[in-house]
């Protein structure tokens, strides 16, 4: 079944590189309606007037409580939810910073994922072929040692996507773990390696999502790692 089309999406991030990305790939998958939140969300005006039937931009700050209930009381009709949003500081945890570093990513990358996902739970419930999509990433399952602090956070990301996936899919709610390598956009300007475009890679992602794969690995780099992790990303499927 292809949840995409239809669908009524709450896309996190949407004013960041992937998040962009994302949205026009949706449209071309029928997605009926799109609720683009972001931090910025003077950037993703002009994005909505494109499409002023189909996009709607909010604000949102996922470590925000407030700004997650204000979007839950205007939402109640969204079937796939898409935590995006992310954080990347570059950070070891040898160095003055490391703790400011992993708390912040921490908190968004992590706790964010668990209070949106957990503030959506009810409203997925009571709407048909409803679906979470976590943007994790090779980081969650691998250490790269100059991003230590960002891999705790999108491994803590991973085992909640794990371990809420069984209980979700009682209520006919899938929940979508996505491993992608370096991506070609802002956060990876300093990387001299292979980096998937945001658009091949959201591309693979939906198509993956059609085929109803829990598991996404939607790169060369990703695919690398698909079988080589030591946690067991399979435990409920």
């Amino acid at each position: 079944m292809n949840i995409i089309e239809g669908s009524v999406v709450f896309l996190t991030g949407a004013d960041g590189g992937i998040g962009r990305a994302f949205i026009p790939e949706l449209l071309k998958n029928k997605a009926e309606k799109i609720y683009i939140s972001g931090i910025n969300v003077e950037a993703l005006t002009p994005i909505a007037q494109e499409f002023p039937e189909k996009l709607f931009p909010l604000k949102l700050d996922v470590t925000n409580t407030e700004e997650i209930q204000n979007c839950i009381s205007q939402c109640s009709d969204v079937t796939v939810l898409i935590n995006n949003a992310g954080v990347e500081l570059k950070s070891s945890f040898v160095s003055e910073r490391s703790a400011d570093c992993a708390k912040f990513e921490m908190d968004i990358n992590y706790m964010g994922v668990v209070k949106l996902t957990n503030a959506f739970y009810d409203i997925l419930k009571n709407n048909s072929h409803s679906a979470v999509v976590n943007i994790l990433s090779v980081g969650s399952l691998i250490l790269i040692n100059r991003l230590a602090t960002y891999c705790a956070s999108k491994a803590a990301a991973h085992i909640f996507t794990q371990a809420v996936r069984k209980e979700f899919k009682q209520h006919d709610i899938n929940v979508f773990g996505v491993y992608p390598g370096y991506v070609d956009t802002d956060m990876s300007s300093d990387i001299n390696e292979y980096k998937i475009s945001a658009e091949e890679l959201v591309q693979n992602i939906c198509e993956d999502i059609k085929s109803n794969i829990l598991n996404i690995f939607p790169d060369e780099m990703s695919k690398m790692f698909q079988n080589s992790n030591k946690l067991n990303i399979d435990f409920y499927t």
